[in-house]
């Protein structure tokens, strides 16, 4: 692990993510073309997956 100002011993391209906004970039005419009812809001995606968001945090 690289400390400020220091590089890592190793770069392993295979292991870094890809630029965000340069996927976003590729997928944004695919995103464009959904259907708003594929969209979900954030109970409905909740709910789908078994979160109550009335929880109280721990």
């Amino acid at each position: 692990m690289a400390i400020d100002g220091e590089r890592p011993d190793h770069e392993d391209e295979a292991e870094m993510l890809p630029d965000e906004a340069a996927v976003i970039a590729e997928r944004i005419d695919s995103l464009d073309e959904l259907d708003h009812d594929d969209y979900r809001t954030t109970e409905e995606a909740a709910e789908r997956l078994g979160i109550d968001l009335d929880a109280p945090d721990e």
